[in-house]
């Protein structure tokens, strides 16, 4: 009897978690929904439509011009959200989440600050900074994630930030070559080292510009908020 007695009761303890682990189960499934809705909102966002943040971090606000030079010297593209391509990964989510609490209202509008190859582009086929627009040229940060401002892309963009980084690059290139060349070489071939260092600025040039129009070359300050490959 007593044996009796205890099954019923270790039964009803195990039936009791069965229904506290469906309870959990069925929260789970709830919140990856939920995070399933707020991904599909950010990867739709096509249109810059302001958010009211109640007392916004000004660490995380920035200015469009703010914006517009970080593109400029890392070589990055700031798109709608719509146009990228890629994961929005699980902090991100979380990020929108708390930010939805704190406004009280589903965010939209969202804009990503990536590498051009990131994004659908709309004559073409690395990690970004995810903003929500707040308004007369405002935009807040909401999560960061990878490392795409880094120097060393600061450096391999600076040459085509601008025309003018461009002939800088070049030039800077000609005179590298030229002070490599050794004396006795000059003096077998008869040239200075200045005329040697218009020689190679021209030939220099000459193919920077063939490979500049052949492969549809596009300069950071024209290109940040482009939609276009090319």
């Amino acid at each position: 009897m007593a044996t009796h007695l205890e099954c019923q009761r270790l039964e009803k303890i195990l039936l009791g978690q069965h229904q506290v682990l469906e309870e959990v189960y069925d929260l789970l499934e709830q919140e990856q929904k939920h995070d399933d809705v707020i991904r599909a909102v950010v990867l739709g966002s096509r249109k810059a439509t302001p958010v009211r943040i109640p007392h916004p971090d000004p660490e995380r606000v920035y200015h469009v011009d703010t914006i517009r030079e970080l593109c400029i010297t890392y070589r990055l593209r700031f798109l709608e959200a719509g146009l990228f391509k890629g994961p929005i990964p699980p902090q991100a989510v979380h990020a929108i989440r708390v930010l939805e609490k704190r406004t009280g209202a589903p965010m939209q509008g969202f804009h990503i600050m990536a590498p051009g190859d990131r994004f659908k582009l709309c004559d073409s086929e690395v990690d970004p900074l995810l903003f929500v627009p707040l308004g007369d040229d405002l935009y807040y940060l909401v999560h960061k994630w990878g490392n795409d401002l880094s120097r060393w892309r600061m450096i391999k963009g600076l040459p085509v930030r601008t025309p003018a980084h461009l002939a800088a690059a070049v030039l800077v290139l000609a005179v590298i070559l030229t002070w490599s060349v050794p004396e006795q070489w000059l003096m077998a071939w008869q040239v200075n080292r200045f005329l040697m260092l218009v020689w190679n600025t021209l030939v220099l040039t000459s193919f920077t510009v063939f490979g500049w129009f052949a492969f549809f070359g596009q300069f950071s300050v024209h290109n940040w908020n482009s939609r276009y490959f090319n």
